[in-house]
């Protein structure tokens, strides 16, 4: 339903001028049956890295981030992702 959902949003008028064309073979399809066998067929994990980026305490000299996620040695740098965990 979020891919049907998605469909109707950019097939709206307001993206006539910035959507060239459907991709991934959706133009193709009109069934149920046909966009659950699209949905397998482009279906991946992608993987994530986590735990690359380790936090320590603001004092510390090891780690890449504070408790406060900003990146030790650089000004106005903060790692807000998975990598931390």
């Amino acid at each position: 339903e979020a891919i049907k959902a998605a469909m109707r949003f950019v097939a709206a008028p307001a993206w006539k001028d910035y959507i060239i064309s459907p991709d991934l073979g959706l133009q193709n399809v009109t069934t149920d049956a046909e966009l659950d066998q699209l949905v397998l067929q482009w279906a991946d994990v992608d993987l994530h890295g986590v735990g690359t980026a380790s936090m320590s305490a603001k004092g510390a000299k090891h780690g890449v981030v504070d408790p406060d996620l900003r990146v030790k040695g650089c000004l106005g740098l903060r790692v807000v992702d998975a990598s931390v965990m």
